[in-house]
């Protein structure tokens, strides 16, 4: 036994002990001393060897009496055992020591016999209650660590412990028991109340086990039992529910669901099996789910995912947050026609050739989801019907797929899927999903919509440059060439979407100012004078007056139509901005737009050569334009060398009204 120090710390000496110990050393030192006195040859004559051996004695006496006198903070057997050895081994010691002093040989050998004798009997005994102790400690800090304070029963080691212990051939029914609403019995009666109710659970689950089965505690709120055989658990675990009610009175004490499995079924994947069925056993019973899904992130995801407004945030954010809400591990978005992937991996090879395998073939899970517009799911894939070998081989465990539909039709699937460790589908997990498909089919439509808006507006404003081009005796086709060049420009230069799309816009729109002017300046054959030049200079600014005034054209539409005859040295109109302040996309359709007006006839010129028209724009750069533009243009767009010197027989560009 193990005797506790008092408060404070500290062990009081063992004096009872203490004073056997060294009255025993006394009486025996002075038989052993008495014994060697009496020899006839006994003489005595100090040597080295026999004063080594009395000091090493009373080391050993003082290390044996140090022992005994804090015996208290030792296991008194051992400490017992401990003393007795020392003691024969001092008293040996001893006996060496002065029959080296007295020079008698072979005096005591019977005694130093029974010492030894003593010593070694002493020294088994401490070996084996030392191991035995051990085993002892060993047994119980195992089960310290693999048993539940509060139940008394298997905590998930002990589980994990017992069931990798059965032989592999072992027919098994793994349960997983999940107590409904902890939660509520806690704020009910407080946590004394939720821990009387799991130790009465617990004991009744215990009271009608089959021989054989062993029960565990896994979680806060969940049990596992692992039952012998394929037989039912109806019989098992219908009694309990009746024995322990709810303290709530409100619903069944618990849920469950059993997988029948073999031992060398990996306990992971058992568990998901069993926990896929208490899920759809609690939805059917109580009509809400006590998972870990079920908190506040499940509650707001409707809100949140509404918030979402665009194809790449649906996918990335909204199907990232909902797997990880019901603790799945990937996602893939795939669409129907065009075979087209999104995956929370990015791009992804091996999976993008997966699932176009299994969307061609008739019988796997992605082909039956797509043609029968259906959910389907496994929590086990690989004993699935629809599993394939190549899916199987790539590892995969767990997977939910739910069509995406658009216009009535299925356009397109989303799933879940883990490869990493087997998981439970749950009706809230299937529920996340399908919203986000819903959502997803949604923006689809609307995405849709919007293009079919944009096409006929794009259309619109095509014609409305064609009645332009009409009016001011443009060369047929200059805005669709104007447009074409700009945007390579656009593109070149790194320009976004959004930014592509105004300065798409604003090319079609760039002269809907000369609607405001008069025919007779317009369309004058011959040079302008002074004040119809100023006229005609009004252009830029009426036509971004009017633009203003159409609501789906941005700001930067707006200035370019308004800017579009800026220069870079500031000589342009009608602001007489220069260099970085004349608006970007203004900028890039200035140089495209002398460019068309160069290399095409006119009634007042002829048309330039390529070579020419890039001679002029090169001339230009740093004075009618962004220099830093007009090299791209020049490499980019029109795939020629900085322009060489201009043609001696062409003209250079003119400041007229087809021009500026």
């Amino acid at each position: 036994m193990n005797v506790p120090p008092p408060y404070g710390g500290r062990w009081p000496l063992n004096w009872p002990g203490l004073l056997l110990a060294l009255g025993g050393y006394i009486v025996t030192f002075w038989l052993i001393l008495g014994m060697i006195r009496q020899e006839p040859e006994a003489s005595f004559q100090p040597t080295v060897l026999g004063l080594g051996h009395l000091v090493l004695t009373l080391l050993l006496i003082v290390c044996t009496l140090w022992m005994i006198a804090f015996a208290y903070g030792f296991r008194i057997r051992v400490t017992v055992l401990q003393a007795v050895t020392a003691g024969m081994l001092a008293d040996l010691l001893f006996l060496r020591g002065v029959r080296c002093l007295y020079g008698v040989a072979g005096s005591g050998a019977v005694v130093e016999l029974g010492l030894l004798l003593v010593a070694s009997i002493s020294l088994i005994l401490l070996v084996t209650n030392n191991n035995t102790e051990n085993l002892r400690r060993e047994r119980q800090e195992r089960q310290a660590q693999e048993t539940d304070v509060l139940t008394g029963l298997h905590n998930r080691r002990g589980v994990a412990r017992r069931y990798a212990a059965l032989p592999p051939e072992t027919a098994l029914t793994v349960v997983m028991i999940d107590l409904n609403d902890l939660k509520g019995i806690n704020d009910l009666g407080g946590h004394s109340l939720g821990d009387r109710h799991l130790r009465a659970t617990a004991q009744a689950l215990e009271a009608h086990l089959p021989a054989g089965g062993f029960l565990g505690r896994w979680g806060g709120d969940e049990f596992v039992a692992v039952l012998p055989g394929h037989a039912g658990i109806g019989p098992v675990f219908g009694p309990v529910q009746a024995q322990v009610p709810h303290p709530g009175g409100r619903q069944l004490p618990f849920a469950y669901g059993a997988a029948q499995v073999g031992a060398a079924t990996p306990l992971d994947r058992a568990l998901a099996l069993a926990d896929q069925q208490m899920y759809e056993d609690k939805a059917a019973s109580t009509g809400r789910e006590g998972s870990a899904a079920s908190g506040e992130g499940v509650s707001d995801f409707p809100h949140f995912l509404l918030e979402l407004n665009s194809l790449p945030a649906i996918l990335e954010q909204g199907l990232s947050r909902a797997a990880d809400l019901v603790g799945f591990e990937e996602w893939f978005y795939v669409e129907h026609e065009t075979h087209r992937l999104f995956s929370r991996k990015g791009h992804d090879a091996d999976l993008a050739q997966g699932v176009a395998a299994s969307i061609a073939a008739p019988g796997s899970m992605l082909s039956q989801v797509l043609s029968q517009g259906e959910s389907f799911w496994a929590a086990d894939y690989e004993s699935s019907p629809y599993a394939q070998a190549a899916w199987v081989q790539r590892g995969l465990k767990s997977i939910v797929m739910t069509p995406v539909r658009a216009h009535g039709e299925v356009c397109g699937a989303v799933a879940f899927f883990n490869h990493q460790t087997w998981h439970s589908v749950t009706p809230k997990a299937r529920q996340l999903l399908g919203a986000v498909a819903t959502h997803l089919g949604h923006q689809l439509e609307r995405d849709a919509a919007l293009g079919r808006l944009e096409t006929s507006v794009e259309a619109v404003l095509t014609g409305l440059g064609t009645i332009l081009e009409v009016r001011d005796l443009e060369t047929a086709g200059h805005t669709e060439r104007v447009v074409s060049l700009a945007l390579r420009l656009g593109r070149a230069a790194g320009l976004g979407e959004t930014e592509l799309h105004d300065l798409r816009l604003g090319a079609y729109l760039h002269d809907m100012g000369k609607l405001a002017i008069p025919d007779r300046v317009l369309l004058k054959p011959g040079p302008l004078d002074a004040a119809e030049w100023r006229l005609m200079q009004t252009h830029s600014r009426e036509g971004a007056v009017m633009a203003a005034r159409l609501p789906a054209l941005s700001p930067e539409v707006i200035r370019l139509v308004r800017s579009h005859h800026e220069r870079w040295d500031g000589q342009g109109y009608p602001d007489r901005l220069a260099g970085e302040a004349v608006p970007y996309l203004a900028r890039i359709f200035a140089l495209c737009d002398v460019y068309d007006a160069l290399t095409h006839a006119r009634p007042y010129k002829p048309a330039w050569t390529p070579e020419a028209a890039r001679a002029e724009l090169a001339a230009q750069a740093g004075r009618q334009f962004d220099p830093v533009l007009t090299a791209l243009f020049l490499e980019e767009v029109l795939g020629g060398a900085q322009a060489a010197l201009r043609m001696p027989d062409q003209p250079p560009a003119a400041s007229g009204p087809g021009l500026n």
